[in-house]
């Protein structure tokens, strides 16, 4: 029996050894990394609204809203005035640049000042189921934090039924409302 148990040994000992020996002479596959530089990745927005070219636009990681601008080309009538051109980009975020509005008598002015000008007999309503930041930004008691909940609130909940709900939305109670009431609108 020891004999036996001598040979089991001496056989265990061989198999590892030749298993040893395939690990160490036969190559390995190891996946091939490529990894590109922080320069080289770009991110794409899409633009639209008072520009000469909307569409998709790929620009470098590091990109604000104005070299967005600058790509797209702004038209005449484009409102600058309510976009932010340090604001970061992010890949896959939506800009949309808006005209200005005609306010009284052939003047013109910003989609922020005939919102918030209800002594001009204006009747301006934002859709807040379709606005983005900026136009929910230039309704009174909203700001850019809170018009951000809100298209978040919007995509994470579905649109709203009805302007009344947009309370649910965090940071807006009953006087913000009040604020916003005359300014809002589900509708087109």
């Amino acid at each position: 029996m020891d004999k036996r148990l001598k040979y089991l040994w001496w056989g265990v000992l061989g198999v590892l050894l030749l298993a040893a020996a395939v690990k160490f002479f036969l190559p390995v596959k190891t996946p091939v990394k490529i990894e590109e530089s922080q320069s080289s990745r770009e991110i794409a927005v899409y633009i639209g609204g008072a520009v000469n070219h909307s569409g998709l636009i790929h620009l470098p990681i590091d990109s604000r809203l104005e070299d967005a601008l600058v790509k797209a080309g702004l038209q005449a009538d484009a409102d600058t005035e309510v976009l932010n051109p340090a604001q970061k980009l992010k890949d896959g975020q939506k800009i949309v640049v808006p005209s200005k509005l005609p306010i009284e008598s052939g003047q013109t002015g910003s989609l922020d000042a005939a919102v918030k000008s209800p002594s001009a007999g204006l009747t301006v309503k934002i859709n807040i189921n379709k606005a983005g930041v900026g136009e929910l930004d230039s309704i009174p008691g909203i700001g850019p934090a809170i018009a951000q909940r809100i298209i978040d609130y919007r995509t994470q909940n579905g649109l709203f039924s009805s302007p009344e709900e947009i309370q649910k939305v965090s940071g807006i109670g009953p006087k913000t409302y009040e604020k916003m009431a005359p300014y809002v609108t589900i509708g087109p």
